[in-house]
């Protein structure tokens, strides 16, 4: 065995046969390759970590300087991004399709924030965006007693424009608004109309006869009241389509973040084996501060994305409490009143451990009220730049804001809705490789 086989990592699982995923290094570059019964697919970026494991290099490596496939594209992927936010699936999308050999081309954004649409149309180029409620594209009815498989009014595309996308689209991709039934959400918590929109996501499906489907929410999405994972499978198995649900980790997948997510796959092409895909991608967990230390230097017009928020005297003397004593968590006695006995969310106002992946970001990280936001070696809350690579975005996905003139508030929104890009790769794998 040479010394690039001795430095291989490679996951295997018994149950897929002879699938297999590796990081091999040179001098120059970090590679994925991620082997089939049928081929070698690979992608690379330029290797910025050599003290790292070959796999740790790749990953945050690519959160400095872009991949690239070198596959050449064989044929196109045509898909939908709904409810697109600043595109972290799309990106995921885009990404894993070259990986795969594919030729994305993103046929319809929606999403009802103008801001972040913006950055979607600048990265991806959509052939259409829409700047409305997505409920504004499509009339259908469901019986939502549970008592039918079927639609009782079947989807009708409300824009003409959409409409002609029928029998041209590969796969829809989307991920509904999850505020009514996140954990953070006390008031309508699993009882909300919002809950309802993840109805679109099958709906858009039938309407445009699309034969593969990625659906991701909140895990609790689940045991929202209304049933909305459930009629939905029951839907898209009236209409062909096989079907599998399960929770992904963020943290499994090269995300500095230990951020868990429901993911509905469904095709009317292929018989699903996801969960062996899943497997395969698996991998060591990377840490805050092997993500958001030691960070290149940024051009001087990306100032914006160092920004940190100013602090009341309070939250500073909370953040200096926690580093003079050195400790992650704030004792009640220094905690504001609501935040005290009986509360649920310890991490609030919480340090964050430097050698594990973050806790789930929202879009409060600039504040250490909201959760677990403050640096571990630094008097402050994280960076905008720093929260967006523990999403999993590189620095160079903000290039594009700078002409938008984007506020502090548009990054923290755009940043703490987001699906993190990297779960895309094991679920295009398993509909396209």
């Amino acid at each position: 065995m040479n010394n690039l086989e001795a430095g291989l990592f490679e996951q295997r699982n018994n149950d897929t046969d002879g699938y297999c995923v590796k990081y091999p290094r040179d001098d120059n570059y970090v590679f994925r390759e991620f082997t089939t019964n049928r081929r070698v697919y690979t992608e690379r970026v330029l290797s910025c970590c050599p003290n790292m494991t070959e796999q740790k290099d790749f990953f945050v490596s690519s959160l400095n300087s872009p991949t690239e496939s070198l596959l050449t594209p064989e044929k196109n992927l045509n898909y939908i991004d709904l409810f697109c936010g600043g595109g972290g699936l799309s990106f995921g999308v885009q990404s894993a399709a070259k990986f795969l050999g594919l030729k994305p081309k993103l046929c319809l954004a929606a999403d009802i924030d103008e801001v972040a649409l913006e950055l979607v149309k600048r990265h991806f180029k959509p052939v259409y965006g829409r700047n409305n409620s997505v409920e504004d594209l499509i009339q259908y009815e469901v019986d939502y007693t549970g008592n039918t498989n079927q639609f009782i009014s079947q989807p009708v595309i409300l824009d003409d424009q959409i409409l002609g996308l029928k029998g041209r689209i590969d796969l829809l991709v989307g991920g509904p608004p999850c505020q009514g039934h996140s954990n953070l959400n006390n008031k309508t918590r699993r009882f909300d109309p919002r809950n309802l929109l993840y109805m679109i996501m099958p709906a858009f499906a039938v309407a445009l006869d699309i034969p593969n489907i990625i659906i991701e929410n909140v895990q609790t999405i689940t045991r929202a009241s209304e049933n909305v994972v459930g009629l939905t499978k029951s839907l898209l198995h009236h209409h062909g389509y096989s079907i599998e649900e399960f929770k992904l980790l963020a943290s499994d997948f090269g995300v500095a973040q230990s951020r868990t997510r429901h993911f509905m796959i469904a095709s009317k092409n292929r018989n699903l084996g996801t969960h062996s895909f899943i497997n395969q991608f698996k991998t060591s967990q990377i840490s805050f501060k092997e993500a958001c230390t030691n960070l290149p230097k940024l051009d001087d017009d990306m100032a914006i994305i160092q920004k940190i928020s100013n602090l009341s005297r309070e939250n500073v003397e909370r953040i200096n409490y926690l580093h003079d004593n050195n400790v992650d968590d704030l004792p009640n006695f220094v905690r504001p009143d609501c935040h005290k006995n009986g509360h649920t969310y310890k991490s609030v106002y919480g340090r964050i451990k430097a050698d594990l992946p973050m806790t789930t970001i929202t879009t409060g990280f600039a504040s250490p009220g909201r959760g677990r936001y403050t640096h571990p070696f630094e008097r402050r809350p994280i960076s905008i730049r720093e929260a967006g690579r523990a999403q999993a975005f590189p620095d160079w996905y903000w290039k594009p804001t700078i002409d938008l003139s984007w506020k502090a508030s548009n990054y923290q929104k755009v940043i703490g809705d987001a699906v993190p890009p990297q779960f895309a790769y094991p679920l295009l794998a398993n509909l396209f490789a």
